[in-house]
Formats: C-alpha cells, sequence, structure tokens
C-alpha cells in the first residue's frame, strides 16, 4: 500500500512495476493536468487529512477487491502519520505515529536532539516578534525561520536583523494561515497556526543522505552534497551531487554515531530515512530526519548513477526485505541541476541551449509547459520549479560554476 504519494511517482511505479502495488491518494494531490485517465483497480482516491475516515474507506476498497498487503510504504511527508495509522491498522512494520510526530515537527525533534547530546542548531517555538527577539538576543548571530513542519525553503527565511525577522515573521503567519487546512502545515490533525520555528543560522556545507537504519545500525545509501541557489528563497536547492564523500573532517565512525543516536532519540526502530544536515569543524549539525526516501530530482539521479530505483527499493523494504545498495565503484559521478522561473506570469517557452555541454546531458524533465501559469515565492512555491537536468560534470572547473553555467543556458519566456 503506497500512501498519499504523487501522480509521478505513481505512474513510474504502475509503469515499472506493474501490479506491485495500490495506492491512496489524497484529491490535493490531483491537479487538472494530472488528472486521469484513473482506473479505480488499484487507486482509492479519498481525503487522507480524517484517519480514520481513510482507514474505513480502505477496508471497504480492498475487502471488494480481494487484496492482501504485504507492507505499507510511502514517499511524502504529510502523508506520514495517516501512513503510521494505516500500518498500525493492518499490523505491518512502519514508525509510530509518535516517531512520526517528532520526525514532522522540526521544534521537537531538535529539542530531543539536543538533550541526547545530537549535534543541531539551537531552536524555540515563536508565537509573537517578542519571542523571536529574546531568541535572537540569546544565539547572538543569524536566525532561520519557518514553519514548525514543511518541506524544502516554503516559507524559509533567513533573517540578520530584527527587522528582517519581524517581517518574516509575518509573511509565514500570512502564508501559515492560507494553508490551514494544507496537511503538509498540520500536526496531530490539526493546522500549527501561528506557531513559528526560530532555528539558529549554521553556517557549513549541506547534504542530504538516506540511510537504512536498523537495530541500532546504520548504512548510509546515498550520500549528496546540496548547492544552494545564490537568490531566492533561503535553503533552496538549486543541484545536488553524488556520490559525495563524507565532508572533510567529519569521521565516518562518528557521523554514524550521530545518525544511529539522532534516529533512535525519535523512537525510530527499522526504517528507510532522509537526513539533511549541515557540516561544521568536522560535526554534522541535523536540519531534519524523515522516515522517507529522498524526493526532489533525487529518484532519478540515483537511478542516472548507479540504476538504483529507490522507488522499488522502498517497496522492498514495506515487504521486510533488506536493502541492497551498488558497490561505491558503480556509481557514476553525476549532478542534479533544478531550474527555476525568474519571474510570474504565463509560460510561453524553455529553450535549453546546451552548445557545447550537450553530450555532458544525461536526461532532462520539464515540470512545465507553454500555457501553464508560474507563481512565485512566497506566494506559491511548486509551479516556479521548471524542471530538472541530470549531468556529468567536467573535471577542471567547480561544480558549483557548471551549476552557474548550465542554469544560464536556459532561456525562458514568461509574460
Amino acid at each position: 500500500m503506497v500512501v498519499g504519494t504523487t501522480r509521478d511517482y505513481i505512474d513510474h511505479i504502475r509503469n515499472r512495476m506493474p501490479g506491485r502495488a495500490v495506492f491512496v491518494t489524497d484529491p490535493d494531490t490531483i491537479t487538472d493536468s494530472t488528472r486521469g485517465p484513473f482506473t479505480d483497480d488499484d487507486e482509492l482516491v479519498c481525503p487522507l487529512g480524517d484517519e480514520q475516515a481513510a482507514i474505513d474507506s480502505l477496508r471497504n476498497f480492498l475487502e471488494q477487491r480481494n487484496v492482501a498487503l504485504k507492507g505499507v510504504a510511502c514517499f511524502d511527508c504529510e502523508s506520514l502519520p495517516t501512513a503510521a495509522a494505516i500500518a498500525e491498522r493492518w499490523g505491518f512494520p512502519f514508525p509510530t505515529r509518535q516517531s512520526v510526530y517528532y520526525c514532522r515537527n522540526k521544534y521537537i525533534s531538535k529539542r530531543v536532539w539536543a538533550s541526547r547530546g545530537v549535534p543541531c542548531p539551537r531552536v524555540c517555538s515563536a508565537r509573537s516578534v517578542e519571542d523571536i527577539i529574546s531568541f535572537m538576543e540569546e544565539v547572538g548571530t543569524e536566525i532561520i525561520l519557518k514553519p514548525l513542519t514543511g518541506s524544502g525553503s516554503e516559507l524559509t527565511f533567513r533573517c540578520d536583523s530584527l527587522e528582517a525577522a519581524a517581517d518574516a515573521f509575518g509573511i509565514i503567519v500570512e502564508g501559515l494561515a492560507a494553508r490551514s487546512k494544507d496537511r503538509m502545515y498540520c500536526l496531530g490533525g490539526k493546522s500549527v497556526g501561528s506557531n513559528v520555528l526560530c532555528e539558529e543560522f549554521v553556517s557549513g556545507e549541506e547534504f542530504s543522505c538516506d540511510i537504512y537504519y536498523d537495530a541500532e545500525e546504520v548504512e548510509a545509501l546515498r550520500m549528496a552534497r546540496k548547492y544552494l541557489r545564490e537568490e531566492g528563497p533561503t535553503g533552496t536547492a538549486q543541484a545536488y551531487e553524488i556520490q559525495a564523500p563524507l565532508p572533510e573532517g567529519l569521521e565516518k565512525a562518528f557521523f554514524e554515531h550521530c545518525l544511529v543516536e539522532a534516529a533512535k532519540a525519535l523512537g525510530l526502530t527499522r526504517c528507510l530515512c532522509m537526513v539533511d544536515f549541515i557540516c561544521r569543524d568536522g560535526r554534522p549539525y541535523f536540519l531534519e530526519l524523515s522516515p522517507r526516501p529522498g524526493g526532489d530530482c533525487l529518484p532519478p539521479l540515483i537511478g542516472q548513477s548507479c540504476g538504483l530505483d529507490i522507488i522499488g527499493l522502498t517497496l522492498d523494504f514495506a515487504e521486510g526485505k533488506s536493502p541492497k545498495i551498488p558497490p561505491v565503484s558503480a556509481w557514476e559521478h553525476l549532478v542534479g541541476l533544478r531550474f527555476h522561473a525568474h519571474h510570474a506570469g504565463l509560460l510561453q517557452a524553455i529553450r535549453p541551449l546546451w552548445g557545447e555541454w550537450k553530450r555532458n546531458i544525461r536526461d532532462v524533465a520539464w515540470l512545465r509547459h507553454p500555457g501553464d501559469r508560474i507563481e512565485l515565492p512566497p506566494k506559491e512555491y511548486n509551479s516556479w520549479l521548471l524542471g530538472y537536468a541530470i549531468f556529468k560534470p567536467r573535471t577542471g572547473i567547480s561544480i558549483r560554476d557548471q551549476v552557474r553555467r548550465l542554469n544560464q543556458a536556459v532561456e525562458v519566456d514568461i509574460i
């Protein structure tokens, strides 16, 4: 049972692994551009915000089709609570509801980590500008403001002054009010309201990895270095580089110890997890740990690099199988580059002018097409992502410079 994922993942599983899974999908993932055709043989569309109603609908759906489940898988943060409830109801291994709550609540997760000695930024939960002022005086450095829950850079701001923090707080509160019914911004079935996370800004290189955690043993499945956009929303990933080596100064044994303690502190047992962290002075400062594999362009990037289908591996894992990861020698050094719109309006054309870089391009996918309406953050964070390209980096040129050149090679017409 795949809980609450998006149309692209459903299509991937149906095309690559026909008959492998059934899906329970929330109507909020269905847009005009993804509206069909659907089959009701393997997919139940129902609101996932009401867990008990979803369980009742799912039970009827499975009984009517005489389907017996083998496990539960989930790829999206906002659907993890419902996936945990379904797994509990059918008796399948999955992170508990409490563990999912801890993982999704970025304030609680960091407070728990700090109490266990796991390195992470200092945080506070702010309901007013006065709370933010007190926190900035305490940490004496720049801060990050973001929702208690969320994904990527949505409603995330880096603030170096009280004025900037006050402005950002207002934008976040307004944005959360507009998203009050969005499952991404709900905890325990309720909107997070005007509760905002204040986080100490930690400078350093940012990384993302998928890990396999079981019985206090951990294995990194992939390691990606993140290259953040130089302009635009704080924390927006411009590119991912894999396989990236461990950051300089970070010892493997210490990193694995920190991963184990981070997962154990959140009550996790056997799970696949995505972990975001910043490395500074040989220490990994954890930003997020979520019991699902990494998204964005990472699945196709991993597939191009070593042939591993991380989506299929997640289904294997849900069935109780141990993950089989290609050896280090099988991974090709590749970069996944994300393209963003520079202004809002009606998309007219996307013209990639690769030139001499064409031979380096391994894959390209455009998520937006002529005629699509483009909005920019903080109003909306989905449509401004135009697509991605996967390329083989050249030697002798920094990855950041190559990312910049290829990004500039794509012309976009928006009116």
